[in-house]
């Protein structure tokens, strides 16, 4: 490992967080864990790849919304790696003050903003690209309200699993079958993707608002 300012910056960050949060700080180390990085960029890797017509694919340049964002790592490797369209806007959305806090010292060049993504009107926003990678947490009436929410064309980006052992997960899939059915009468034009976890399954789907 060559050591370095970056690396410096890095500890002081996580040294940051265990003086000032250190209830987070397991959490914040989870955000950065191996399954975190490698569910992310598959993530990019396959959306990268969507041959299909989006809304202002034409344009540009494009927004893109997370939704769920938490620390933040979604918006930043999305913008540092994204050849499928150039970035105008991204916004991180959260509830949580807190992870907000953290992500902005972590992420500075991130647009944070911190709302009930379950209140959030996709059709008021300017986003072409809709990413939530954490719809095992959410009701699905509320991922369908924000699905219905959007302009024709929107793109979505998916992602849930099968980890049910998790208190917080209270909307898991048991197989991609049941994940892209969830979504057959409201998204158009989907490529769907599984990945083994090893203890767990992640799924994803990456299609079009109808």
């Amino acid at each position: 490992m060559t050591y370095n300012q970056q690396i410096i910056d890095n500890y002081r960050d996580i040294k940051w967080v265990a003086q000032k949060h250190p209830g987070r700080f397991l959490d914040v180390m989870e955000c950065f864990s191996q399954n975190q990085y490698d569910c992310k960029t598959w993530l990019l890797d396959c959306l990268n790849q969507y041959p299909y017509h989006f809304k202002n694919k034409t344009q540009d340049s494009v927004d893109i919304s997370i939704l769920g964002g938490w620390y933040g790592l979604m918006a930043k490797l999305i913008s540092d790696n994204l050849k499928l369209k150039p970035i105008r806007n991204i916004y991180s959305y959260d509830f949580d003050s807190i992870a907000i806090k953290i992500g902005r010292k972590f992420f500075p060049q991130v647009e944070f903003i911190e709302q009930d993504i379950t209140e959030l009107d996709i059709g008021n926003t300017s986003s072409s690209i809709i990413i939530n990678t954490s719809c095992e947490h959410i009701d699905q009436e509320m991922l369908y309200k924000s699905v219905d929410s959007a302009p024709t064309n929107t793109l979505f980006v998916l992602q849930s699993n099968n980890f049910v052992q998790i208190q917080q997960h209270i909307n898991c899939v048991k197989n991609l079958d049941e994940f892209q059915q969830q979504y057959e009468g409201r998204l158009d034009k989907v490529r769907a993707y599984e990945k083994d976890m090893g203890k767990y399954t992640r799924f994803m789907i990456i299609g079009v608002k109808k």
